[in-house]
């Protein structure tokens, strides 16, 4: 936390991981360990790897919830430590296995952290996220109050509201853990089909699940014990015969 932090209004080019390594403070062994990687704007990157392989803390540190223990991330050429924090996380949206809501109304959950956020904008973004329909099932509709965390909707449908929320954000860049296994079909189809109207045009890292979603990312970055392994197109990646991402694909994803 610095003194006079830079005051940044979008982004414009790439987002850098300059030889950074994460290491949580009571471990000895590194979680990310040298990672190198720059994603130019506009680019879906999906990140694969087995559990602990350190896709979760990789996308922690570009919010900042950590900062690496070496080297340094960089958007547009300017090290994310010297940004203003609330800058830097304007330009995020992120979606999460762990859906933060709260007791509120389904209104206000979708407008978090905007004020005077208009209705119709509201709707469309609901609309979006294929969050509508069920929304004007509840007993007060938008009015409704959810619960703590959501406790009174589904998995589904607190991740739909979660992307709502994304989605009437706009932020530039993405982050997304998208974990759909504890969905049942029909919600995981319209989690999916939201999830696709997300990630347009946008800047995004995904840890993905699916394939669907890993066939169509840009780039493929597979981590294995903090370190990046291969880099590349799905048909690329599944070339190398001895690589960690074939053996991935025909234990995971395959289906």
């Amino acid at each position: 936390n610095i003194e006079n932090p830079i005051a940044i209004e979008n982004f414009k080019d790439s987002v850098e991981f300059q030889n950074v390594s994460f290491l949580y403070d009571d471990s000895e062994e590194p979680v990310l360990n040298g990672i190198n990687i720059k994603v130019k704007k506009g680019n879906v990157i999906a990140l694969v790897g087995s559990s602990g392989a350190g896709k979760t803390t990789m996308v922690d540190l570009l919010p900042r919830f950590y900062d690496p223990t070496d080297g340094k991330i960089l958007l547009d050429g300017i090290d994310i430590k010297n940004i203003r924090i609330e800058d830097l996380r304007r330009l995020m949206g992120i979606v999460t296995q762990e859906t933060v809501l709260f007791n509120e109304s389904a209104r206000s959950n979708i407008a978090y952290g905007l004020s005077d956020c208009p209705e119709e904008k509201i709707i469309e973004a609901a609309k979006a996220a294929n969050a509508h329909n069920f929304i004007l099932e509840l007993p007060h509709k938008y009015d409704t109050i959810i619960g703590e965390k959501g406790t009174k909707l589904s998995g589904g449908q607190r991740q739909r509201i979660s992307i709502a929320r994304a989605i009437l954000k706009n932020p530039p860049i993405m982050i997304l853990d998208e974990a759909t296994s504890a969905l049942d079909n029909e919600s995981e189809v319209l989690v999916q089909e939201a999830i696709e109207r997300l990630l347009y045009d946008r800047t995004v890292f995904v840890i993905a699940h699916r394939l669907s979603t890993i066939r169509n990312a840009d780039r493929i970055i597979v981590l294995d014990r903090g370190k990046i392994v291969q880099d590349g197109k799905h048909d690329q990646l599944l070339e190398d015969e001895h690589g960690i991402y074939k053996k991935l694909y025909e234990l995971q994803f395959r289906d």
